[in-house]
């Protein structure tokens, strides 16, 4: 249950909220406390008073709440205390992936049992063709809603955690070689896509922090640039509804610092005069919300995360390329990087991944070759020897 005070007929009034049947439900109870005078505290005091009072009314029918009635309403009880980004993907998940077939199959939370969990999860399998990883992330919700459940009592154990999962699939990145990466670079020269896919090719960053990439983060004089934080997707609407710039990366050491070539630095100086130039033909149709911004278009509106993840795979048709994600373009950059020779401690810190086994076991593949190479190269030492 969730509460909230407003304001009516000069009172404070609390708006409680809660799913029961399938439905949710609202219920406005008044707190008597006038809305003028230093009164906002006491109003607090009492709402919390009178959600407690009504979480133990509705508690008591709780014993019959649907498992999918209490998915919702755990929802939003986190909601508040989770960032947006993980609400949204949290709510799409439970809302249209695994609530339709609980409610369906009217499973109370009092009765739900491990293998109702688990024909859920063989049903997604088999009906969806759902890959291990994606049962692992709808396991992690149910879990956790199950977790808070225990907690406050409303069942005595978590049946989830009695489940045998299947195993999860590793995942292995495609990339170009440095033959069809600079193909593409010369490719996409003009477009819009140039910039997201220069700076992806260029440092290895994520699409997020590619569009996070801001003018004022880049040291001219010194040669650097900084990643300071990202661009990502809050929720549902239209681009510019839900996308938000949030100063922090994807982990604690995403953020992190970039050295740049004298030819890198060319190429950026070269794109600022050219935005600048582009602001004094548009005049007043500029956009000067994005001044900061490296990935904008001619009218400096923000190239959208949507846009560079649809238009990247459709331009490697038209150009009879490899199809490979946009995110690949990291994987190219940091195993060409490897093929370099640089190490995995080097590598670990350019790609901003907080734990070297992350590094390790996504590029296992070019170890192996290298790995190949060192064995190569004693074969070639030893072949003398008789």
């Amino acid at each position: 249950m969730t509460a909230n005070i407003y304001e009516k007929n000069g009172k404070y009034h609390v708006i409680l909220s809660w799913y029961q049947n399938n439905e949710r439900k609202q219920k406005s109870v008044s707190t008597g406390i006038s809305v003028q005078g230093n009164n906002v505290r006491r109003a607090k005091v009492e709402m919390e008073r009178i959600q407690k009072e009504w979480e133990n009314k509705v508690t008591e029918s709780f014993q019959d709440i649907l498992f999918s009635d209490y998915l919702m309403e755990w929802l939003q009880s986190v909601k508040c205390s989770i960032a947006e980004t993980t609400y949204y993907s949290y709510k799409h998940t439970i809302e249209k992936m695994i609530c339709p077939y609980f409610a369906a199959r009217k499973i109370k939370l009092c009765d739900l049992k491990p293998f109702h969990i688990q024909k859920f999860y063989a049903w997604k399998q088999e009906g969806d063709g759902a890959s291990g990883n994606t049962i692992h992330h709808y396991h992690a919700n149910i879990r956790k809603a199950l977790k808070d459940a225990v907690r406050t009592e409303l069942i005595r154990d978590n049946p989830a955690d009695k489940l045998i999962l299947p195993k999860k699939e590793k995942f292995h990145g495609d990339y170009y070689t440095s033959d069809e990466l600079r193909k593409l670079v010369d490719a996409v020269k003009g477009t819009k896509l140039e910039v997201p896919v220069m700076l992806a090719a260029l440092l290895g960053l994520r699409r997020g922090e590619v569009v996070g990439v801001r003018w004022s983060a880049i040291d001219f004089a010194s040669m650097k640039l900084y990643i300071c934080g990202t661009v990502t997707n809050k929720g549902p609407g239209t681009p510019s509804e839900k996308e938000v710039y949030r100063k922090k990366g994807k982990t604690d050491t995403s953020i992190r610092m970039f050295p740049l070539t004298e030819a890198s630095v060319n190429y950026l100086k070269k794109l600022k005069a050219t935005q600048e130039e582009n602001h004094l033909l548009a005049g007043n149709c500029y956009n000067t919300k994005f001044l900061d911004f490296v990935c904008v278009d001619q009218l400096g509106n923000l190239i959208h995360l949507d846009y560079i993840t649809n238009t990247f795979p459709e331009t490697l048709v038209k150009l009879g390329m490899k199809r490979i994600r946009f995110h690949d373009l990291r994987h190219t950059n940091i195993t060409l990087l490897l093929e370099e020779g640089a190490t995995l401690k080097e590598v670990q810190d350019w790609a901003g991944h907080k734990d070297i086994s992350t590094t390790a076991n996504i590029y296992a593949h070019v170890q192996a070759k290298a790995k190949l190479r060192l064995a190569n190269a004693m074969d070639s030492i030893l072949s003398g020897c008789n």
